[in-house]
């Protein structure tokens, strides 16, 4: 079984941007994630089995095809990044946009459908597209942190992976299984 999970792709590019950002913006003391690990979640899998894994890759082909088709991706796909936050509980502060265009609420929703098809557990939320910056940042529970940014942070959006998690040594590395381009 392998843990797995579908994301959006961010180019070196960005995630040097991204990194140099927090570095200098917030600079917090919290546990920094390299910024070689920066992706959007679009569908979270978990332990995976060889099976589930083949029709999730052919269902992702479906879906693209479905998103194509739709018209929903037409030219260059960009997402702004407008305000931080943190995920309390699970002591995440992370980046986000307050929109959410449609091309990425419907990729997140097939690609959650097709997990829950494999009978891979879904959470019931509402999707939050976000690029997580640190972990075990830990706030006063009261106090809610989300803060505008005095700059939005433009992301260029070319393309999803299958990514698996794997543990090393080292910390955790995000490896891309297989990459399907959108634009």
């Amino acid at each position: 079984m392998s843990r797995l999970f579908f994301a959006l792709d961010i180019s070196r590019r960005d995630k040097i941007k991204l990194g140099e950002w927090r570095d200098q913006q917030l600079n917090l003391p919290f546990k920094a994630i390299p910024s070689a690990n920066f992706h959007i979640t679009l569908a979270f899998l978990g332990p995976t089995s060889d099976s589930q894994k083949q029709a999730l890759l052919k269902d992702a082909d479906t879906i693209l095809l479905q998103l194509k088709h739709q018209e929903l991706i037409k030219d260059a796909l960009f997402l702004q990044l407008d305000y931080y936050d943190v995920f309390i509980k699970p002591k995440v502060l992370f980046l986000a946009n307050n929109f959410s265009p449609p091309w990425l609420l419907f990729l997140a929703q097939q690609l959650t459908l097709s997990a829950s098809k494999q009978d891979l557990f879904q959470e019931k939320r509402l999707y939050l597209p976000h690029v997580s910056l640190y972990r075990k940042a830990m706030f006063n529970t009261q106090h809610r942190l989300k803060n505008s940014l005095t700059k939005n942070i433009p992301l260029e959006i070319n393309s999803f992976s299958l990514y698996q998690s794997v543990s090393t040594k080292l910390g955790i590395s995000y490896n891309p299984i297989e990459t399907w381009t959108l634009t």
